[in-house]
C-alpha cells in the first residue's frame, strides 16, 4: 500500500496510519491567546452570537483573530511615539510624574487601539453561507 494518497475530490493528502487506514493530513492551526484576542472574541460573541458559534464550529477563529494582539501593540507603540512628541514630559527630573504621564498616554493610545482594532466587526467581510456550502 502507498504511504500517501491524494484525493482530487477534496484536495487533501492522506497518510497511511494504524490498521491500514488513511488519515487526512490536516495542518493544525492554533488560536493565539492574549488580552486583545479575548476582548475581541467576547465582543463578537456579544454582537453576533450566531455567526460567532458558526465560525467557531467551522474552525475559522485562527484565521480571523490570529495576529490581533500584535496589531494592537504596534498601533499603541505608534500612537505613544507621536503622543510623547506632541505632549512631552514637563518635569523629566521627577520619575513618578514621568511614569504617571506615560501611563496616561498609554491608556489614551490603548483606547484608540481598542476602538480601531478590537471592537470592530471582525465578521463583516465573511460570507458564512459560502463557507457552509463548502462543508
Amino acid at each position: 500500500m502507498e504511504r500517501y494518497k491524494y484525493d482530487e475530490n477534496n484536495g487533501l493528502w492522506y497518510e497511511l496510519g494504524e490498521h491500514g487506514m488513511y488519515y487526512p493530513m490536516v495542518e493544525e492551526i492554533k488560536l493565539e491567546s492574549g488580552r486583545y484576542v479575548n476582548l475581541a472574541m467576547e465582543h463578537m460573541r456579544a454582537i453576533s452570537p450566531i455567526e460567532y458559534e458558526t465560525l467557531g464550529l467551522l474552525g475559522k477563529f485562527p484565521e480571523i483573530f490570529n495576529g490581533l494582539n500584535d496589531k494592537v501593540y504596534a498601533l499603541i507603540d505608534e500612537i505613544m511615539k507621536k503622543k510623547l512628541i506632541e505632549e512631552p514630559i514637563q518635569e523629566n527630573w521627577n520619575v513618578l510624574e514621568m511614569e504617571k504621564h506615560k501611563k496616561m498616554l498609554y491608556r489614551e493610545a490603548e483606547e484608540v487601539a481598542l476602538q480601531e482594532i478590537v471592537y470592530k466587526n471582525h465578521f463583516e467581510n465573511i460570507d458564512i453561507e459560502a463557507m457552509m456550502d463548502k462543508v
